[in-house]
């Protein structure tokens, strides 16, 4: 009973944690990957292309330790669920851009293509939203929710590019090539789509602890 009582004691004398800083190490990684995959696309280099898996584990790692600390806190900045939800919505993020390498890969889609650059471009600046929100949002929650904003908007230039793209695409008389850049495009949209939750959900964080 007493060991009980001290492990339970003992989680109010260990340092605080800055729930801040790990998400926001979580996002800035997160862009990292994000950099690399848009690199990969503009210029068909292998080696960004590489990194892309490289960075989305060690991402992994990062929710992992944001996660264990969260259970032996006691007291959070803001309320736990919500801290742990935000977690896994960058994971999300980040999860994609490991995606979108995968299957232009097995639908042998190649980069350096100017409407998949174009794409990757937005999911990069919506990521980059991303980030300064986190990086905002223990002292300045107001900017935090301006580029929450941001991020949401890139969801809405990125949905009106997928639309005008792939109305140019089934204009291929290519059945084979249509199929798979179809499926490229898909897997990004739900990317940029997975951006626009996790703005959504920042600002109703920012908004429920105002």
């Amino acid at each position: 009973m007493g060991q009980i009582k001290l492990a339970f004691l003992s989680r109010f004398h260990k340092k605080p944690v800055d729930f801040y800083d790990l998400l926001t190490q979580h996002a800035a990684k997160t862009l990292e990957g994000m950099q690399e995959l848009e690199a990969w696309i503009e210029t068909g280099d292998e080696e960004h292309r590489e990194k892309v898996p490289q960075i989305e584990r060690q991402a992994d790692a990062l929710k992992l330790d944001l996660q264990i600390k969260l259970g032996q806190t006691f007291i959070t900045p803001f309320d736990r669920e919500d801290i742990f939800e935000l977690s896994i919505k960058i994971d999300e993020v980040i999860n994609g851009a490991k995606s979108i390498v995968r299957e232009m890969e097995a639908m042998d889609v190649h980069p350096k293509n100017e409407l998949l650059e174009q794409f990757s471009i937005i999911l990069l600046e919506g990521t980059r939203c991303i980030h300064n929100a986190f990086a905002s949002l223990k002292s300045n929650p107001k900017e935090a929710g301006n580029q929450a904003f941001l991020a949401r908007k890139s969801e809405n230039r990125f949905t009106k590019a997928y639309r005008q793209a792939t109305h140019e695409l089934f204009a291929v008389d290519d059945l084979k090539s249509i199929l798979k850049t179809y499926e490229v495009y898909r897997n990004m949209l739900q990317t940029a789509e997975r951006i626009d939750r996790l703005g959504e959900k920042l600002i109703h964080v920012i908004v429920k602890n105002g």
